[in-house]
């Protein structure tokens, strides 16, 4: 009988390891946890913001308050596990949105206070539109026009890089070749495909010559006009300077 007792409480106490075990490798994910927060966040902050009277003048105490009063409710959560690996890299980047705002805060005097507001709150609303397109955020009905304004503000965030990423490549793709040598000038040319999703009614560029030790000799100016998406165009220039480089870089675009 003491055996089988003895049999009983061995196999029990086996168990609870086991169960102790399985407890241990369950790993807590806080997905959920951040979405709740930062749906909490916003509406923290926009309570403050929604009674500034001037919007386009806000005081500093308070958009010090809405930023602060915000990261109360998310900060943390850079450093926790997420089963979405990509939704922890946008909780990141708006966490840092928020922090290069409160940074922007100490420059509120200085002529650049704009610019680096901006440049934060542009990134934040990316990440918004990025959340809130796979999770949907919830938010009370007074403050859904808060969050469909910074959705909206993504979006145009968003298409603007795009566009600009794909204007970079493209003048990344120029590579001019001589054409013409009258003894007194050469003439450059390079035949370019618009293969972005844009058509442009003006292109520009500026090519940079350069010598041997990398300085400037020359700057040429280039333009095309009515550059449809799919179409090749020419750009060309001549120049009475002999270069070892060149540089092009963007001059203006519409």
């Amino acid at each position: 009988m003491k055996k089988l007792v003895t049999l009983a409480i061995t196999l029990l106490a086996g168990l609870s390891l086991v169960g102790c075990g399985n407890q241990k490798k369950q790993t807590k994910y806080y997905d959920r946890d951040f979405i709740n927060s930062l749906e909490k966040g916003l509406e923290a902050r926009w309570a403050i913001t929604d009674t500034v009277k001037d919007p386009t003048n806000p005081p500093k105490d308070a958009l010090t308050k809405s930023v602060n009063t915000e990261l109360a409710k998310v900060k943390g959560y850079d450093n926790k596990k997420f089963k979405d690996n990509k939704l922890h890299e946008e909780a990141i980047t708006y966490l840092n949105a928020l922090d290069d705002q409160k940074t922007a805060l100490k420059s509120y005097d200085k002529s650049n206070f704009f610019n680096k507001w901006n440049k934060a709150y542009d990134t934040r609303t990316q990440m918004i539109l990025k959340i809130n397109n796979k999770y949907k955020l919830k938010v009370s009905d007074k403050y859904k026009n808060d969050l469909t304004e910074l959705t909206r503000r993504g979006d145009e965030v968003t298409n603007v890089s795009k566009k600009s990423a794909a204007i970079k490549s493209l003048i990344k793709s120029i590579k001019f070749k001589q054409t013409k040598d009258d003894g007194y000038t050469y003439t450059y040319a390079a035949k370019i495909k618009n293969n972005t999703a844009y058509s442009f009614k003006s292109f520009g560029i500026k090519v940079k010559l350069m010598d041997a030790q990398k300085t400037v000799i020359d700057t040429q100016a280039v333009y095309t006009e009515n550059w449809d998406k799919g179409q090749t165009n020419q750009f060309e220039f001549m120049t009475d300077k002999k270069f070892s480089s060149y540089e092009v870089v963007q001059d203006y675009t519409e």
